[in-house]
């Protein structure tokens, strides 16, 4: 019996060591397995990067060298004026959205182009562009100096009845006042031709009246003749402008935005320059690639 129960007992033995092998075995199998998987899966290829015929979305801010923020597609950025101050010509009723455009077609200024190259989704890059890369050099043919004392007429012609109901909503009767849309001043309808229809206007400010033209600043009215520059009259207003304005104020009138750019009291002049604010300036973008779809066929 003991000799027979010795048997026995080596026989399972070796039954166990049999299985502690195969289970060792297929334990090392496994772990190859998840080894060999876990490498495909941290090995796996490059993403997208950007290049030229690419089609592709930024999101981005532009800045001035000073840290103002002249352009961005980011809402928050828009709204937070105390992390990104805002430069004179920044709107803030721009559609806030990704920029898409194809890279290399001139659809943007060429250091844009140019820097996006090589970037990935997801990717965040700072360029700092040079005006000859960006919007060029200031064309001194836009730059004007003006009085800073300005002539506007008493009487003044609408062309036809139409055209004053459609600029006032109201109708065009002898005596009817408005709010001049330009000036903010009173103006009075002084008479209507019946066979032409058109009318006469009569502006009615007020002497010493404090006016906001141009969207920029306050102006003052210094004098009222109606009986001036043979007979169609001259109002005189004063723009209220000053040195420390310099570089600090726009304006907007027919010919579009202009800058301030030099006041001078003793000469009692102003400078408008009506390049835009980026021209002539070197800019910072911070541009991340929200997405790329490849050019190549």
């Amino acid at each position: 019996m003991a000799k027979a129960d010795e048997s026995i007992w080596k026989r399972w033995d070796v039954m166990i060591l049999l299985f502690i092998v195969v289970i060792a075995l297929v334990g090392a199998g496994g772990y190859a397995a998840y080894g060999a998987m876990s490498t495909i899966q941290e090995s796996t290829e490059p993403g997208l990067t950007v290049h030229v015929g690419d089609q592709i979305t930024v999101d981005y801010i532009g800045m001035f060298e000073d840290g103002t923020v002249f352009d961005t597609s980011i809402q928050s950025v828009a709204e937070n004026n105390t992390l990104y101050p805002k430069s004179l010509s920044f709107s803030a009723t721009a559609p806030f959205n990704p920029l898409g455009f194809t890279v290399g077609e001139g659809q943007m200024i060429a250091g844009f182009d140019q820097g996006v190259v090589g970037m990935g989704v997801n990717q965040t890059k700072v360029i700092t562009i040079s005006p000859e890369d960006a919007y060029g050099y200031t064309n001194e043919d836009m730059i004007f100096t003006r009085d800073l004392s300005e002539t506007f007429p008493v009487f003044e012609w609408i062309t036809n009845a139409t055209n004053f109901e459609d600029t006032y909503s109201v109708p065009a009767l002898l005596g009817t006042t408005v709010e001049n849309n330009d000036y903010g001043w009173n103006m009075t309808v002084y008479f209507i031709d019946s066979s032409s229809g058109d009318i006469l206007m009569k502006n009615d400010p007020m002497v010493g009246e404090i006016i906001h033209l141009y969207d920029g600043w306050n102006s003052i009215i210094v004098s009222v003749d109606s009986s001036a520059n043979q007979g169609t009259g001259e109002i005189v207003v004063k723009h209220l402008l000053y040195p420390e304005d310099e570089g600090n104020l726009m304006g907007l009138d027919i010919y579009g935005p202009f800058l301030i750019t030099d006041v001078d009291l003793i000469a009692g002049t102003m400078t408008v320059d009506y390049n835009k604010e980026v021209v002539g300036r070197t800019l910072i973008f911070k541009i991340t690639i929200v997405t790329i779809v490849s050019g190549e066929a």
